[in-house]
Protein backbone atom coordinates (compact mmCIF):
# COMPACT_ATOMS: atom_id res chain seq x y z
CA UNK A 1 0.00 0.00 0.00
CA UNK A 2 1.30 3.42 -0.89
CA UNK A 3 0.72 5.92 1.90
CA UNK A 4 1.25 9.64 1.41
CA UNK A 5 3.23 11.57 3.99
CA UNK A 6 0.21 13.13 5.67
CA UNK A 7 -1.58 9.80 6.00
CA UNK A 8 1.62 8.12 7.17
CA UNK A 9 1.94 10.78 9.89
CA UNK A 10 -1.60 10.18 11.07
CA UNK A 11 -1.10 6.43 11.09
CA UNK A 12 2.13 6.48 13.07
CA UNK A 13 0.49 8.84 15.56
CA UNK A 14 -2.49 6.48 15.89
CA UNK A 15 -0.59 4.14 18.20
CA UNK A 16 -0.68 6.68 21.03
CA UNK A 17 -4.50 6.64 21.03
CA UNK A 18 -4.44 2.91 21.82
CA UNK A 19 -1.51 2.97 24.22
CA UNK A 20 -3.22 0.78 26.83
CA UNK A 21 -4.00 -1.90 24.22
CA UNK A 22 -0.45 -1.59 22.94
CA UNK A 23 0.91 -2.18 26.43
CA UNK A 24 -1.32 -5.19 27.04
CA UNK A 25 -1.33 -6.93 23.67
CA UNK A 26 1.89 -6.10 21.84
CA UNK A 27 4.09 -9.04 22.78
CA UNK A 28 7.55 -8.53 24.24
CA UNK A 29 10.34 -9.03 21.75
CA UNK A 30 11.13 -12.78 21.61
CA UNK A 31 14.24 -13.67 23.57
CA UNK A 32 16.03 -15.24 20.60
CA UNK A 33 15.52 -12.00 18.66
CA UNK A 34 16.81 -9.91 21.56
CA UNK A 35 19.84 -12.19 21.87
CA UNK A 36 20.61 -11.79 18.16
CA UNK A 37 20.32 -7.98 18.30
CA UNK A 38 22.62 -7.85 21.34
CA UNK A 39 25.18 -10.22 19.81
CA UNK A 40 25.33 -8.61 16.37
CA UNK A 41 25.47 -5.11 17.84
CA UNK A 42 28.21 -6.10 20.30
CA UNK A 43 26.18 -4.74 23.21
CA UNK A 44 27.15 -5.44 26.81
CA UNK A 45 26.58 -4.05 30.26
CA UNK A 46 27.37 -0.35 30.20
CA UNK A 47 26.98 0.05 26.44
CA UNK A 48 25.26 3.26 25.45
CA UNK A 49 22.16 2.63 23.33
CA UNK A 50 19.55 4.80 21.61
CA UNK A 51 16.18 3.26 20.83
CA UNK A 52 13.93 4.89 18.24
CA UNK A 53 10.18 4.43 18.73
CA UNK A 54 10.15 2.34 21.90
CA UNK A 55 6.37 1.90 22.15
CA UNK A 56 5.71 0.75 25.71
CA UNK A 57 9.05 -1.03 26.04
CA UNK A 58 8.71 -4.30 24.12
CA UNK A 59 12.44 -4.21 23.29
CA UNK A 60 13.49 -1.57 25.84
CA UNK A 61 12.89 -3.75 28.87
CA UNK A 62 15.10 -6.68 27.76
CA UNK A 63 17.82 -4.24 26.69
CA UNK A 64 17.71 -2.56 30.09
CA UNK A 65 17.73 -5.98 31.79
CA UNK A 66 20.97 -6.65 29.91
CA UNK A 67 22.53 -3.64 31.64
CA UNK A 68 22.59 -1.33 28.63
CA UNK A 69 22.45 2.41 29.34
CA UNK A 70 19.37 3.11 27.26
CA UNK A 71 17.89 6.35 26.02
CA UNK A 72 14.57 5.66 24.30
CA UNK A 73 12.59 8.19 22.33
CA UNK A 74 8.90 7.81 21.59
CA UNK A 75 6.58 10.04 19.58
CA UNK A 76 3.46 9.28 21.66
CA UNK A 77 3.28 10.73 25.19
CA UNK A 78 0.89 8.02 26.43
CA UNK A 79 3.12 5.26 25.05
CA UNK A 80 6.16 6.95 26.59
CA UNK A 81 4.46 7.18 30.00
CA UNK A 82 3.76 3.45 29.96
CA UNK A 83 7.32 2.74 28.80
CA UNK A 84 8.64 4.73 31.77
CA UNK A 85 6.40 2.70 34.07
CA UNK A 86 7.68 -0.57 32.61
CA UNK A 87 11.28 0.63 32.92
CA UNK A 88 10.98 2.14 36.41
CA UNK A 89 13.16 -0.57 38.00
CA UNK A 90 16.03 0.26 35.64
CA UNK A 91 17.87 3.48 36.56
CA UNK A 92 20.02 2.95 33.45
CA UNK A 93 17.02 3.59 31.16
CA UNK A 94 15.16 6.80 30.34
CA UNK A 95 12.44 7.77 27.88
CA UNK A 96 12.00 11.09 26.07
CA UNK A 97 8.96 12.21 24.08
CA UNK A 98 9.83 13.36 20.57
CA UNK A 99 9.82 12.36 16.96
CA UNK A 100 13.23 11.13 15.88
CA UNK A 101 13.27 13.66 13.06
CA UNK A 102 12.92 16.62 15.46
CA UNK A 103 14.94 15.21 18.35
CA UNK A 104 18.19 17.02 19.08
CA UNK A 105 21.13 14.63 19.04
CA UNK A 106 23.29 14.80 22.18
CA UNK A 107 26.99 15.46 21.84
CA UNK A 108 27.93 12.05 23.27
CA UNK A 109 27.71 9.34 20.62
CA UNK A 110 26.01 5.96 21.04
CA UNK A 111 27.40 2.46 20.73
CA UNK A 112 24.18 1.31 19.07
CA UNK A 113 20.98 2.72 17.61
CA UNK A 114 18.12 0.23 17.67
CA UNK A 115 14.58 0.36 16.36
CA UNK A 116 11.91 -2.35 16.55
CA UNK A 117 8.94 -2.06 14.17
CA UNK A 118 9.29 1.71 13.99
CA UNK A 119 12.02 2.50 11.48
CA UNK A 120 9.68 2.28 8.48
CA UNK A 121 7.63 5.16 9.93
CA UNK A 122 10.62 7.52 9.90
CA UNK A 123 11.28 10.08 7.17
CA UNK A 124 13.41 8.25 4.56
CA UNK A 125 15.31 11.46 3.91
CA UNK A 126 16.90 11.49 7.36
CA UNK A 127 16.46 8.11 9.08
CA UNK A 128 19.80 6.64 8.00
CA UNK A 129 21.88 9.81 8.02
CA UNK A 130 20.70 10.88 11.46
CA UNK A 131 21.17 7.37 12.84
CA UNK A 132 24.73 7.42 11.51
CA UNK A 133 25.31 10.82 13.07
CA UNK A 134 24.15 9.47 16.44
CA UNK A 135 26.66 6.61 16.37
CA UNK A 136 30.31 6.55 17.26
CA UNK A 137 32.57 5.21 14.51
CA UNK A 138 32.26 1.44 14.63
CA UNK A 139 28.90 1.59 16.39
CA UNK A 140 25.92 -0.37 15.13
CA UNK A 141 22.50 0.36 13.70
CA UNK A 142 20.07 -2.51 14.44
CA UNK A 143 16.63 -2.56 12.84
CA UNK A 144 13.93 -5.12 13.56
CA UNK A 145 11.10 -5.57 11.07
CA UNK A 146 8.37 -8.17 11.53
CA UNK A 147 6.82 -9.76 8.45
CA UNK A 148 3.39 -11.38 8.38
CA UNK A 149 3.82 -14.76 6.68
CA UNK A 150 1.85 -17.84 5.76
CA UNK A 151 1.48 -20.58 8.34
CA UNK A 152 -0.21 -20.76 11.68
CA UNK A 153 -3.75 -22.06 12.13
CA UNK A 154 -4.85 -23.62 8.82
CA UNK A 155 -7.59 -21.64 7.11
CA UNK A 156 -7.72 -18.80 9.61
CA UNK A 157 -6.12 -16.11 7.50
CA UNK A 158 -8.33 -16.91 4.49
CA UNK A 159 -11.39 -16.84 6.74
CA UNK A 160 -10.56 -13.31 7.90
CA UNK A 161 -10.31 -11.87 4.39
CA UNK A 162 -14.07 -11.40 3.78
CA UNK A 163 -14.14 -9.14 6.84
CA UNK A 164 -11.21 -7.08 5.56
CA UNK A 165 -13.17 -6.66 2.32
CA UNK A 166 -16.45 -5.96 4.12
CA UNK A 167 -15.00 -3.14 6.22
CA UNK A 168 -12.88 -1.56 3.50
CA UNK A 169 -9.48 -2.70 4.75
CA UNK A 170 -8.66 -4.63 1.56
CA UNK A 171 -9.91 -4.94 -1.99
CA UNK A 172 -8.26 -8.30 -2.73
CA UNK A 173 -10.32 -11.32 -1.64
CA UNK A 174 -7.46 -13.67 -2.55
CA UNK A 175 -4.69 -11.87 -0.68
CA UNK A 176 -2.19 -14.12 1.10
CA UNK A 177 0.87 -13.21 3.12
CA UNK A 178 4.18 -14.15 1.61
CA UNK A 179 5.80 -17.48 2.35
CA UNK A 180 8.42 -17.43 5.13
CA UNK A 181 11.27 -18.02 2.67
CA UNK A 182 10.15 -15.23 0.36
CA UNK A 183 9.86 -12.17 2.60
CA UNK A 184 10.98 -8.93 0.94
CA UNK A 185 14.36 -7.57 1.92
CA UNK A 186 13.85 -4.44 3.95
CA UNK A 187 15.98 -1.35 3.38
CA UNK A 188 18.10 -2.68 0.51
CA UNK A 189 19.44 0.84 0.05
CA UNK A 190 21.41 0.39 3.27
CA UNK A 191 23.94 -1.72 1.38
CA UNK A 192 24.87 1.29 -0.77
CA UNK A 193 25.15 3.97 1.91
CA UNK A 194 28.71 5.19 2.57
CA UNK A 195 27.95 5.79 6.25
CA UNK A 196 27.59 2.05 6.90
CA UNK A 197 29.45 -1.19 6.23
CA UNK A 198 29.24 -4.89 7.11
CA UNK A 199 25.48 -5.26 6.62
CA UNK A 200 24.06 -8.45 8.17
CA UNK A 201 20.51 -9.79 7.92
CA UNK A 202 19.11 -12.55 10.08
CA UNK A 203 15.64 -14.12 9.88
CA UNK A 204 13.71 -16.02 12.54
CA UNK A 205 10.26 -17.54 11.92
CA UNK A 206 8.27 -17.54 15.15
CA UNK A 207 4.66 -18.70 15.69
CA UNK A 208 2.53 -16.65 18.08
CA UNK A 209 -0.52 -18.08 19.88
CA UNK A 210 -3.53 -15.87 20.58
CA UNK A 211 -6.75 -16.18 22.50
CA UNK A 212 -9.77 -14.39 21.08
CA UNK A 213 -9.17 -11.48 23.46
CA UNK A 214 -5.45 -11.21 22.77
CA UNK A 215 -5.91 -11.40 19.00
CA UNK A 216 -8.58 -8.71 18.86
CA UNK A 217 -6.55 -6.72 21.38
CA UNK A 218 -3.55 -6.97 19.08
CA UNK A 219 -5.72 -5.84 16.15
CA UNK A 220 -6.70 -2.80 18.23
CA UNK A 221 -3.06 -1.70 17.88
CA UNK A 222 -2.92 -2.10 14.09
CA UNK A 223 -2.55 1.25 12.34
CA UNK A 224 -4.66 0.10 9.39
CA UNK A 225 -7.51 -1.02 11.64
CA UNK A 226 -7.29 2.28 13.46
CA UNK A 227 -7.78 4.12 10.16
CA UNK A 228 -11.44 3.01 10.34
CA UNK A 229 -14.08 5.15 12.00
CA UNK A 230 -15.27 3.99 15.41
CA UNK A 231 -18.37 2.16 14.15
CA UNK A 232 -16.54 0.31 11.39
CA UNK A 233 -13.67 -0.61 13.71
CA UNK A 234 -16.09 -2.07 16.25
CA UNK A 235 -17.88 -4.01 13.52
CA UNK A 236 -14.66 -5.43 12.11
CA UNK A 237 -13.35 -6.50 15.51
CA UNK A 238 -16.69 -8.07 16.44
CA UNK A 239 -16.63 -10.08 13.22
CA UNK A 240 -13.12 -11.34 13.92
CA UNK A 241 -14.05 -12.13 17.52
CA UNK A 242 -17.08 -14.15 16.40
CA UNK A 243 -14.97 -16.03 13.83
CA UNK A 244 -12.35 -17.10 16.36
CA UNK A 245 -14.91 -18.08 18.97
CA UNK A 246 -17.28 -19.95 16.65
CA UNK A 247 -14.83 -21.72 14.32
CA UNK A 248 -11.49 -21.88 16.13
CA UNK A 249 -12.53 -22.55 19.73
CA UNK A 250 -11.12 -19.27 20.95
CA UNK A 251 -7.49 -19.78 19.96
CA UNK A 252 -5.44 -19.16 16.80
CA UNK A 253 -1.79 -19.12 15.78
CA UNK A 254 -0.16 -16.60 13.43
CA UNK A 255 3.36 -16.95 12.09
CA UNK A 256 5.81 -14.07 11.73
CA UNK A 257 9.31 -13.70 10.37
CA UNK A 258 11.53 -11.40 12.42
CA UNK A 259 14.06 -9.73 10.14
CA UNK A 260 17.04 -8.28 11.98
CA UNK A 261 19.25 -5.91 10.00
CA UNK A 262 22.51 -4.77 11.58
CA UNK A 263 24.99 -2.35 9.98
CA UNK A 264 28.24 -0.97 11.36
CA UNK A 265 28.97 2.74 11.27
CA UNK A 266 31.89 3.39 8.97
CA UNK A 267 34.87 5.16 10.48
Amino acid sequence: MNVNNEESGRRRESFDFVADYYNLYRSPCPQEVVNTIIALSHLHKGSRGLEIGCGTGQLSVPLAQHGIDLLAIELGPHLAALARQNLKQFPNAQVEVSSFEEWALPSQKFDAVVSANAFHWLDPAVRFSKSAEALRPGGFLAILHVHHVQGGTPGFFADTQPYYIKWGLSNDPFFQPTTPDNVPTMYPELDQLPEFRSIERHYSEIPMSYSTASYTGWLHTDSLVNSLNDESRRGFLQDIEHLIESKYNGEVIRNFVYEIIVAQRAS
